[in-house]
C-alpha cells in the first residue's frame, strides 16, 4: 500500500501542469512592453525634402563633332531630394523635437512631413535649430497630439534598460532594446558639423533614420535623443552596438529657450582667441603641464573682460570640467547659454582661482567665442 502511494506521488511529479492562459498573457506584458506603449505613440517619422543644385551633363549631338569625340556641355539645375529621420512630439499643440542634422540647412528646405504611428500625416514647418547641440524644433498645426513623458538626465543608471524608438532605414515605427552602456561621453572634436558632449552611450540598435528619435527607459520616460553611431569608420554597415544620444536635460534647455524667445540665442563671451600650450610656453609661464587653453585675446567691455579674465591666463577647467586643450575649451564654450553663469578655473602667475562668467547674446558683428 505504501509502495503504491509512493509510485503515485512520484508519477504526479512528472505530470506536466497546464499554465493558465491569463498567466501567460500577463507574463508577456513586461516593463519594456509597457514603456513602448507609453512612448511610441509620440514618436514620428520625418521626411525632409530639400532643394539641391547639381551640374547636369548633356551631350551635344552634332555630326561633325561625333566624328572625332563627343562634345558635352554642363548646365546647373535644381532638383529635390528626400531624406528620412525620426522625431518626438513634446507638446500636444504640435511641437516636435528632432536632430538638427535631420533637417539640414533650413535655407534649402522645400517640404517637411511627419507621420504618427496611428497613420496620421502632417506637413510641418521649421521653427529653429541649435547648431551647437544638433537639435531642431518643428511645428505642425494640430492639437491634442500624444506626448511622451520626459525623464531626468541625473536619474539615468548605467546598465538599465534603454529602448530606441524611431524610423531606421525608413521602415516605419521600430523598437530596439539594449542598456545604457555609459554616461558623460565627450567628443572634443566635431562629429560632422556638431560638438557632442555628455552623451549617453547605448548598445540598443541605432541605425540611419533613428536620428532624432527618443531613447527611453523602462518607465517609458525619454532620457535622450538618438543622434549618431560609432562604426569604426564604415557607416554603411549600420549599428555595431555603440550608439549615442543627447541627454534629455540638454534638449529640455533648448526647448525652454525656444518657448521663451522663439529662437536659440547665440552666447558670446568675448574670448576672441585661444592657443594650445607648448613646452616652451609651459616653462615660460611656470606651469606644471600642457593641459589647458591659453587666453591670447579678449574683446574690451565683454563678459570675459568684466569677469576679470586677462590675456595670458590659462583656462584649466570650466564648471569643474577639466580643459586639456583648445578643442575641448571650444566644445564647452559652444554649449554656453545666454544669461547662464559659468565658472572658469584659471592659472595666472602660478596661482589658481575661479572667475564667474555670464555670457551675453551675440550680435552678428561679434566674433566667436
Amino acid at each position: 500500500m505504501l509502495r503504491l502511494l509512493f509510485y503515485c506521488i512520484l508519477l504526479g511529479l512528472f505530470i506536466p501542469t497546464r499554465v493558465p492562459a491569463d498567466k501567460i498573457a500577463a507574463s508577456r506584458r513586461t516593463a519594456v512592453v509597457e514603456a513602448v506603449e507609453r512612448a511610441q505613440p509620440a514618436v514620428v517619422s520625418i521626411h525632409v525634402t530639400y532643394r539641391e543644385r547639381v551640374l547636369q551633363r548633356y551631350r551635344l549631338r552634332d555630326p561633325f563633332w561625333d566624328l572625332f569625340s563627343p562634345f558635352y556641355y554642363v548646365v546647373p539645375e535644381e532638383r529635390d531630394r528626400t531624406s528620412a529621420g525620426s522625431g518626438l512630439v513634446v507638446s500636444a499643440d504640435g511641437y516636435i523635437l528632432t536632430n538638427g542634422h535631420v533637417i539640414g540647412d533650413p535655407n534649402r528646405l522645400h517640404k517637411i512631413s511627419v507621420s504618427l504611428p496611428d497613420g496620421r500625416t502632417f506637413e510641418a514647418s521649421h521653427v529653429a535649430s541649435d547648431i551647437s547641440f544638433d537639435l531642431a524644433v518643428l511645428k505642425v498645426e494640430e492639437n491634442d497630439l500624444p506626448v511622451a513623458p520626459l525623464g531626468e538626465s541625473n536619474d539615468i543608471l548605467v546598465g538599465e534598460w534603454a529602448i530606441a524608438i524611431g524610423n531606421p532605414f525608413d521602415l516605419g515605427p521600430t523598437v530596439s532594446l539594449g542598456v545604457v552602456s555609459a554616461l558623460d561621453r565627450d567628443f572634443p572634436e566635431p562629429q560632422g558639423d556638431y560638438y557632442y558632449r555628455d552623451m549617453i552611450q547605448t548598445d540598443a540598435d541605432i541605425n540611419p533614420g533613428n536620428s532624432g528619435g527618443p531613447l527611453v527607459n523602462s518607465l517609458g520616460q525619454v532620457i535622450g535623443i538618438n543622434s549618431f553611431i560609432f562604426t569604426g569608420g564604415d557607416y554603411s554597415i549600420g549599428s555595431i552596438g555603440i550608439g549615442f544620444a543627447i541627454p534629455i536635460d540638454t534638449a529640455r534647455s533648448f526647448l525652454e529657450e525656444i518657448r521663451q524667445y522663439g529662437q536659440v540665442r547665440r552666447a558670446w563671451t568675448g574670448i576672441l582667441y585661444l592657443q594650445d600650450l607648448t613646452r616652451p610656453l609651459v616653462e615660460y609661464l611656470s606651469l606644471s603641464s600642457t593641459d589647458g587653453a591659453l587666453v591670447v585675446k579678449i574683446a574690451p567691455d565683454s563678459p570675459a573682460y568684466r569677469a576679470g579674465l586677462e590675456r595670458g591666463d590659462v583656462i584649466i577647467a570650466i564648471n569643474g570640467e577639466k580643459v586639456r586643450n583648445v578643442d575641448e575649451a571650444i566644445a564647452i564654450l559652444k554649449g554656453f547659454r545666454v544669461d547662464a553663469e559659468y565658472v572658469l578655473t584659471i592659472v595666472r602667475h602660478g596661482k589658481t582661482f575661479d572667475l564667474q562668467l555670464k555670457p551675453e547674446e551675440r550680435s552678428r558683428r561679434r566674433q566667436w567665442y
